[in-house]
Protein backbone atom coordinates (compact mmCIF):
# COMPACT_ATOMS: atom_id res chain seq x y z
CA UNK A 1 0.00 0.00 0.00
CA UNK A 2 3.10 2.23 0.75
CA UNK A 3 3.82 1.87 -2.45
CA UNK A 4 1.00 2.96 -4.15
CA UNK A 5 0.96 6.07 -2.54
CA UNK A 6 4.38 6.93 -3.60
CA UNK A 7 3.45 6.30 -6.96
CA UNK A 8 0.48 8.27 -6.82
CA UNK A 9 2.09 11.29 -5.56
CA UNK A 10 5.59 11.23 -7.77
CA UNK A 11 2.74 10.98 -10.76
CA UNK A 12 1.80 14.30 -9.27
CA UNK A 13 4.66 15.80 -8.52
CA UNK A 14 5.17 15.15 -12.69
CA UNK A 15 1.57 16.41 -13.51
CA UNK A 16 1.91 19.33 -11.99
CA UNK A 17 5.67 20.57 -13.35
CA UNK A 18 4.44 19.86 -16.94
CA UNK A 19 1.19 22.15 -16.05
CA UNK A 20 3.34 25.00 -15.18
CA UNK A 21 5.30 24.47 -18.02
CA UNK A 22 2.26 25.10 -20.31
CA UNK A 23 0.82 28.16 -18.67
CA UNK A 24 4.26 30.09 -18.13
CA UNK A 25 4.09 33.89 -17.53
CA UNK A 26 3.45 36.09 -20.62
CA UNK A 27 4.58 39.12 -20.23
CA UNK A 28 2.63 40.73 -23.36
CA UNK A 29 -0.49 38.65 -21.72
CA UNK A 30 -0.34 41.23 -18.30
CA UNK A 31 0.29 44.48 -20.56
CA UNK A 32 -2.71 43.85 -22.39
CA UNK A 33 -4.99 42.99 -19.28
CA UNK A 34 -3.34 45.82 -17.67
CA UNK A 35 -4.04 48.33 -20.41
CA UNK A 36 -7.63 46.85 -20.52
CA UNK A 37 -8.22 47.41 -16.68
CA UNK A 38 -6.65 50.84 -17.13
CA UNK A 39 -8.72 51.48 -20.05
CA UNK A 40 -12.02 50.24 -17.96
CA UNK A 41 -11.08 52.32 -15.26
CA UNK A 42 -10.60 55.75 -17.38
CA UNK A 43 -14.46 54.78 -18.69
CA UNK A 44 -15.56 54.48 -15.74
CA UNK A 45 -13.96 57.66 -14.46
CA UNK A 46 -16.02 59.39 -17.46
CA UNK A 47 -18.90 58.07 -16.65
CA UNK A 48 -18.70 59.29 -13.18
CA UNK A 49 -17.94 62.98 -14.19
CA UNK A 50 -20.61 62.54 -16.39
CA UNK A 51 -22.73 61.84 -13.61
CA UNK A 52 -21.48 64.30 -11.52
CA UNK A 53 -22.11 66.96 -14.51
CA UNK A 54 -25.87 65.79 -15.21
CA UNK A 55 -26.40 65.70 -10.92
CA UNK A 56 -25.69 69.54 -11.09
CA UNK A 57 -27.76 70.17 -13.94
CA UNK A 58 -30.44 68.47 -12.25
CA UNK A 59 -29.71 70.91 -8.99
CA UNK A 60 -29.48 73.58 -11.25
CA UNK A 61 -33.13 72.92 -13.12
CA UNK A 62 -34.39 71.92 -9.75
CA UNK A 63 -33.50 75.67 -8.60
CA UNK A 64 -34.56 77.09 -11.17
CA UNK A 65 -38.16 75.32 -11.18
CA UNK A 66 -38.51 76.34 -7.52
CA UNK A 67 -37.64 80.10 -8.47
CA UNK A 68 -40.37 79.77 -11.24
CA UNK A 69 -43.07 78.45 -8.70
CA UNK A 70 -42.27 80.76 -6.13
CA UNK A 71 -43.34 83.56 -9.10
CA UNK A 72 -46.23 81.78 -10.19
CA UNK A 73 -47.37 82.07 -6.82
CA UNK A 74 -46.69 85.58 -6.50
CA UNK A 75 -48.08 86.24 -10.05
CA UNK A 76 -51.37 83.96 -8.42
CA UNK A 77 -51.60 86.30 -5.82
CA UNK A 78 -51.34 89.67 -7.79
CA UNK A 79 -54.21 88.01 -9.97
CA UNK A 80 -56.33 86.81 -6.95
CA UNK A 81 -56.20 90.31 -5.33
CA UNK A 82 -57.12 91.82 -8.44
CA UNK A 83 -60.00 89.81 -9.03
CA UNK A 84 -60.57 90.11 -5.15
CA UNK A 85 -60.24 94.12 -5.99
CA UNK A 86 -62.95 94.01 -9.02
CA UNK A 87 -65.06 91.78 -7.17
CA UNK A 88 -65.34 94.61 -4.56
CA UNK A 89 -65.35 97.53 -7.34
CA UNK A 90 -68.15 95.74 -8.51
CA UNK A 91 -70.37 95.36 -5.42
CA UNK A 92 -69.19 99.11 -4.81
CA UNK A 93 -71.10 100.14 -7.95
CA UNK A 94 -74.03 97.54 -7.40
CA UNK A 95 -74.56 99.01 -3.74
CA UNK A 96 -73.86 102.73 -5.98
CA UNK A 97 -76.75 101.45 -8.09
CA UNK A 98 -79.35 100.47 -5.22
CA UNK A 99 -78.50 103.39 -3.39
CA UNK A 100 -79.36 105.32 -6.48
CA UNK A 101 -82.15 103.42 -7.17
CA UNK A 102 -83.85 103.89 -3.26
CA UNK A 103 -82.97 107.63 -3.84
CA UNK A 104 -84.80 107.67 -7.14
CA UNK A 105 -88.13 105.66 -5.60
CA UNK A 106 -88.23 108.24 -2.22
CA UNK A 107 -87.82 110.71 -4.73
CA UNK A 108 -90.55 109.96 -6.58
CA UNK A 109 -93.13 108.61 -3.46
CA UNK A 110 -92.07 112.40 -2.04
CA UNK A 111 -93.54 114.22 -5.03
CA UNK A 112 -96.37 112.03 -5.09
CA UNK A 113 -97.03 112.50 -1.13
CA UNK A 114 -96.97 116.83 -2.24
CA UNK A 115 -98.67 115.99 -5.03
CA UNK A 116 -101.82 114.71 -3.50
CA UNK A 117 -101.22 117.09 -0.54
CA UNK A 118 -101.05 120.66 -3.05
CA UNK A 119 -104.36 118.53 -4.37
CA UNK A 120 -105.66 119.19 -1.04
CA UNK A 121 -106.07 115.68 0.47
CA UNK A 122 -105.51 115.42 4.05
CA UNK A 123 -102.69 113.82 5.44
CA UNK A 124 -104.60 110.76 6.79
CA UNK A 125 -106.41 110.08 3.27
CA UNK A 126 -102.52 110.00 1.66
CA UNK A 127 -101.22 107.94 4.31
CA UNK A 128 -103.89 105.72 3.75
CA UNK A 129 -103.91 105.63 0.04
CA UNK A 130 -100.01 104.86 0.35
CA UNK A 131 -99.66 102.48 3.30
CA UNK A 132 -97.61 104.39 4.93
CA UNK A 133 -98.37 105.92 8.24
CA UNK A 134 -99.05 109.94 9.13
CA UNK A 135 -95.56 110.70 10.78
CA UNK A 136 -93.48 109.71 7.54
CA UNK A 137 -96.09 112.32 5.44
CA UNK A 138 -95.36 114.67 7.47
CA UNK A 139 -92.08 114.34 8.03
CA UNK A 140 -91.66 114.53 4.13
CA UNK A 141 -94.11 117.33 3.52
CA UNK A 142 -92.07 118.79 5.93
CA UNK A 143 -89.17 118.56 4.02
CA UNK A 144 -90.00 119.55 1.19
CA UNK A 145 -91.42 122.74 2.22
Amino acid sequence: MPLVLIIIGISLIIYSLKLNDNSSFNNENYQNNFKTIIEYYEENNDIKNKIIELEENITYINENILALNLQIEEINNKLNLTADNNRVIDINHSLYNEELKQESDTNKLNEKILELYNSGMSIEEISSKLRIGKGEVLLRIGLKR
